[in-house]
């Protein structure tokens, strides 16, 4: 029997899907190489898929349709999930500056083009935009509260190489902070009040749990209140400020529903 010819899928044709292949090789050497596990990689890996599955079956869709807005939409919040996720790899020192920078510039880049198709989608063309995309900047970076809680993750970091290395609160802390992170970025990208006050809450309840843990470290004399008075600062801070964010947005949704 003859060899078939490999015919090329839609998707595989287009020059963001290869830029997609190269980001996830790119993430999948970070997490290969990092000299210990750490939630956020379990964030990436979800997320970085999902970049993948929605871009080709939005691409799938047909030109102008609901359904490939949609599922470029949730492509385009799953970049922001990997960027900030990139940022919390950072902060926990399990990469470099200079992966980082790399991750988050093929990223802002897949997150432009996902951006064109959906605007040409929505103008009946059928071809990808090709645009500069400007910084590698993602919006959600220029909050205050986003850098806040890098800040809370960062003091975790140090915080947690005096415990023990398989104690299970290191793993709540991780999850809990990371969790803040990850739903401010998410919530910051979503396009209505609902959605977004739906992530920012989620993340003021991340950040209530990061409180708990170490309250209850200081109830089992495994840590003093004076070690632990600016990781709990951070953490009032975070949800002093998501609940503003949250109140302010309502308010406004309010007065223009």
């Amino acid at each position: 029997m003859s060899e078939q010819t490999h015919q090329n899928l839609p998707h595989e044709r287009l020059d963001i899907y290869r830029v997609y292949l190269e980001a996830a090789n790119l993430c999948a050497d970070i997490v290969a190489n990092a000299p210990y596990p750490i939630v956020a990689f379990d964030h990436l890996d979800r997320a970085m898929e999902s970049i993948g599955v929605n871009l080709m079956r939005g691409n799938g869709q047909p030109a102008g349709s609901a359904a490939r807005a949609n599922y470029l939409n949730v492509a385009i919040g799953s970049t922001h999930e990997c960027a900030a996720s990139l940022d919390v790899c950072l902060a926990r020192c399990v990469m470099n500056e200079s992966a980082h920078t790399a991750g988050t510039q093929k990223l802002w880049r897949i997150r432009g083009m996902l951006l064109g198709m959906k605007r040409a989608s929505i103008s009946w063309a059928v071809r990808e935009e090709r645009a500069q995309y400007g910084t590698s900047k993602f919006p959600f970076t220029t909050l205050d509260m986003y850098r806040v809680s890098l800040d809370g993750v960062r003091w975790i970091q140090q915080y947690v190489e005096e415990l023990e290395p398989k104690s299970r609160t290191q793993r709540k802390l991780d999850t809990s902070t990371t969790g803040t992170v990850l739903n401010i970025a998410e919530g910051h990208g979503r396009q209505t009040v609902a959605d977004q006050n739906r992530f920012m809450k989620t993340a003021q309840e991340h950040a209530y749990q990061t409180l708990l843990m170490l309250d209850l470290m200081v109830a089992k004399n495994e840590t003093t209140e004076h070690r632990i008075a600016e990781g709990k600062r951070t953490q009032v801070r975070i949800i002093t400020m998501l609940h503003a964010w949250c109140e302010c947005n309502e308010q406004r949704n309010d007065q223009h529903p």
